[in-house]
């Protein structure tokens, strides 16, 4: 169902009778409008841009999307978008030391700023590198809808408030973790500050496909979530504006689709809206079907999260239409 908001004029205009069905339609909100909280995890998804580049990021926002990405710092603290403390996975052309010595611990800016991170998944991206947050945010600067979801990795929330601060991005951060600590500690760097917290355990994937384990295995995510909720819960849902659901989705499954159950989700879905907070969902299973995003939608969800970008993306702009 549609939530409709009408604003202070709106509803000035129906009681006068003089507002025109055209113009009601253009000033009342309508569900699809809060798809903005959809990102991208690391950007680019599993495989289809690289992590954490610049322009990986200028891609998400070119389609409409948010983006999700990892903040740490080098030895020397710069502060970098960058999702592993080694270069092993994504860095090319580098000897064997560069690619596992620790960037938190060991390695200098100087030292990595020149790397290939994009040819791992093409060489169409070798021109493409690490970017600083500071980069990142001058990017941001002057664009409202560019939203960046900084998964902090080390960089620290003071330190990453205060590049938002000077780029004036600060309303587009959403401080990002699975530690509501974390969320804690920004809201005392950036009071009132947006936050999404991700809430998820992962099954391994033998078990999670066995549908003889399957049940067992969704007791056992349950359980994690509830851990997570009750401190939510205990602390009467401050400081989360919101949450990133980890679902794993078989339709083929005879029982429930969802390994988390589908009702066990709907209830959070729901707790989580009689809190004011948004609810995204990020199917670590099944993210490559437009039909998992639709079923989430279904259930609730204001918007996703993804490993798949152009799926979600086609569904986003698939809702909207629909919405119009």
């Amino acid at each position: 169902m549609n939530r409709l908001v009408f604003p202070a004029a709106v509803a000035m205009a129906l009681a006068f009778g003089g507002c025109e069905t055209a113009q009601l339609e253009s000033a009342v909100a309508t569900r699809t409008d809060g798809l903005y909280i959809s990102h991208v995890h690391r950007g680019g998804g599993k495989s289809e841009r690289p992590d954490n580049t610049l322009e990986t990021f200028l891609w998400c926002w070119g389609n409409g999307s948010a983006l999700e990405c990892d903040c740490r710092c080098t030895s020397d603290g710069v502060g970098v978008m960058l999702h592993d403390d080694t270069l092993a996975r994504t860095g090319r052309g580098i000897s064997a030391a560069l690619a596992t010595n620790s960037v938190s611990r060991a390695l200098k800016w100087a030292d990595i700023r020149d790397v290939d991170v994009g040819s791992y998944l093409d060489p169409t991206y070798s021109s493409q590198r690490i970017p600083t947050i500071e980069a990142v945010f001058a990017a941001m600067k002057g664009h409202p809808t560019y939203l960046c979801f900084v998964d902090e990795k080390g960089a620290g929330p003071e330190r990453i408030a205060a590049e938002a601060r000077k780029f004036g991005v600060l309303d587009q951060v959403y401080y990002t973790g699975s530690s509501y600590a974390n969320i804690v500690k920004w809201q005392k760097a950036v009071p009132g500050g947006k936050a999404l917290l991700w809430i998820g355990k992962f099954p391994k994937f033998g078990e999670r496909m066995d549908p003889a384990k399957r049940k067992a295995m969704g007791e056992a995510v349950r359980a994690h979530f509830e851990k997570v909720m009750d401190e939510l819960r205990a602390a009467d849902f401050r400081y989360v504006t919101a949450v990133s659901l980890h679902t794993y989705w078989n339709p083929d499954d005879p029982v429930d689709p969802f390994i988390l159950g589908t009702d066990y989700l709907k209830q959070l879905i729901d707790e989580f809206h009689a809190h004011g907070v948004k609810v995204c969902s990020i199917p670590f299973e099944g993210g490559d079907r437009e039909e998992v995003y639709h079923r989430l939608w279904e259930l609730g969800c204001d918007g996703f999260s993804t490993d798949y970008p152009s799926v979600m993306f086609k569904v986003i702009r698939d809702l909207k239409e629909k919405g119009r």
